[in-house]
């Protein structure tokens, strides 16, 4: 099987917007690994039944805009890998980490 490859893209800050995101393939599939490269875009290896490809990416598309996928209809079980890139288009290539102050 070929591992699938998405691209979206988000209009919504990235704090804002990973956690959805990851609510979204916590309910079809299990993320893998995430890979984030500044606050312009993250890469995400999901593991997923291949009967909820299509499900996940129509989900995926009501909150960010995403490249077209032709999904082919399945009801396997069988594991398949989606590599979702997704550009945040309010990044700006400088990535700030807020550290909460603490006593001590």
């Amino acid at each position: 099987m070929q591992n699938i490859f998405w691209q979206g893209y988000s209009n919504e800050d990235r704090h804002h917007a990973i956690p959805k995101i990851q609510r979204i393939i916590s309910k079809f599939g299990d993320i893998v690994d995430i890979t984030i490269f500044s606050d312009i875009s993250l890469s995400m290896k999901i593991d997923i039944e291949e009967s909820k490809i299509q499900v996940l990416y129509d989900e995926l598309k009501t909150l960010m805009g995403m490249n077209a996928f032709e999904c082919p209809t399945s009801n396997s079980k069988k594991e398949r890998v989606i590599f979702l890139n997704t550009t945040f288009n309010k990044g700006t290539g400088n990535l700030t980490n807020i550290t909460p102050a603490f006593p001590g």
